[in-house]
């Protein structure tokens, strides 16, 4: 008697007697997953919204040897080749803040580029990394612009008077953030900046020296410059077709 009372009373103190331990642990590591994933699901939600947006301010314009704003010369060499357009090439360099504590890296991706509502060109932006609370991060974006709408929309906005002019940059880029060099789930930047300044003598005399003369225009000695840039970030990568891929050059 006193031994099948004692072998019931080890069998309460135990978890699970000998033929269910298995069961028992399976039980327990599907729970330990279950809860693992939900927190890492609730730590991914509150880290996108207090995720801070990336910061980005045009320095410089550069545009290469073939730009001209020649109507003669554009349409001349357009003609000679079947439903082509002469492109040029515009160099700009950005300054990228990253006030996170958490890295970013960029993925390649092609922005539209537009001037006075109509489209102009696209703009390629390669591949860079953000380190944590960076400010000093340069990149090298370059334009590839439709000469020909280009000229054709400097000549209606001089003859037309008007007092400011604005270049507007679309588009969206895919990223991934890392953390101590753990890659997290990817995140689109959509962006919308509008680069704004009010036409004066001296934007229209360092706007032509810079053509002329193929040397870097910096921004920050215009005049009334003005810079913003809406970014939403969105967890959906929605891909686009590229905007280069338009351009016949």
């Amino acid at each position: 008697m006193d031994h099948g009372s004692k072998k019931k009373k080890q069998s309460c103190h135990g978890l699970c007697s000998p033929p269910h331990s298995a069961t028992c642990l399976c039980l327990y590591l599907l729970l330990s997953v279950t809860l693992l994933f939900a927190s890492t699901a609730v730590l991914l939600v509150v880290f996108v919204t207090r995720l801070k947006k990336p910061a980005f301010y045009l320095q410089t314009i550069q545009m290469d040897r073939s730009f001209s704003l020649s109507t003669s010369g554009t349409s001349n060499r357009s003609g000679g080749a079947n439903n082509g357009t002469t492109c040029s090439v515009a160099s700009l360099v950005f300054a990228a803040q990253n006030l996170n504590g958490i890295g970013i890296r960029y993925g390649a991706a092609a922005l539209d580029v537009s001037y006075a509502n109509e489209s102009v060109g696209a703009m390629d932006v390669p591949a860079f990394y953000q380190p944590p609370r960076s400010g000093n991060v340069t990149v090298i974006m370059h334009a590839v612009l439709a000469q020909r709408n280009v000229t054709r929309l400097l000549i209606r906005e001089l003859s037309a008077q008007r007092t400011y002019m604005e270049i507007r940059i679309v588009g969206s880029i895919d990223a991934r953030t890392h953390i101590m060099n753990f890659p997290l789930p990817k995140v689109q930047f959509s962006l919308d900046c509008r680069i704004g300044t009010n036409y004066t003598d001296m934007v229209l005399r360092e706007g032509i020296k810079s053509m002329t003369t193929r040397k870097a225009l910096v921004l920050s000695t215009l005049p009334h410059l003005s810079q913003k840039c809406s970014i939403k970030i969105d967890m959906r990568s929605r891909r686009k077709r590229s905007r280069l891929d338009d351009l016949v050059c």
